[in-house]
């Protein structure tokens, strides 16, 4: 599973903020993390980019890029130990958190206005 990491820090005590797009394709990965305990939040037209706090250390997964010698379907993470790219980060993960909604209220939103099955 996806979320085999994630989890197990988890359940170790931490904790994982996530800033993704969240669409009808993307429900049951975001319920799945909403499960474990992941504070997940949508960001409208938040494409190609996965942004995530873990345990105060942040990190990016950036998907789809232009560049056509990176595969566009393995992350990249992008980490650094200078205290001015954390802060540069952390800032930048603080506006969209504060602009983005909890993903709970996005994924109701999506099943409510999904077509009704037969």
């Amino acid at each position: 599973m996806a979320l085999t990491r994630e989890r197990k820090l988890i359940e170790l005590g931490g904790y994982v903020k996530g800033i993704t797009d969240i669409d009808y394709a993307d429900v049951a990965l975001a319920q799945a993390a909403l499960d474990i305990g992941e504070d997940l939040r949508h960001y409208p037209h938040y494409e190609g980019v996965y942004f995530a706090v873990v345990n105060k250390k942040h990190s990016i997964s950036v998907t789809n890029l232009d560049i056509a010698r990176i595969s566009r379907n393995e992350p990249i993470s992008l980490l650094s130990d200078n205290l001015a790219d954390s802060d540069s980060l952390s800032s930048t993960f603080e506006v969209l958190w504060k602009q983005s909604v909890p993903a709970a209220d996005r994924i109701q939103e999506l099943l409510e206005g999904a077509p009704q099955q037969a």
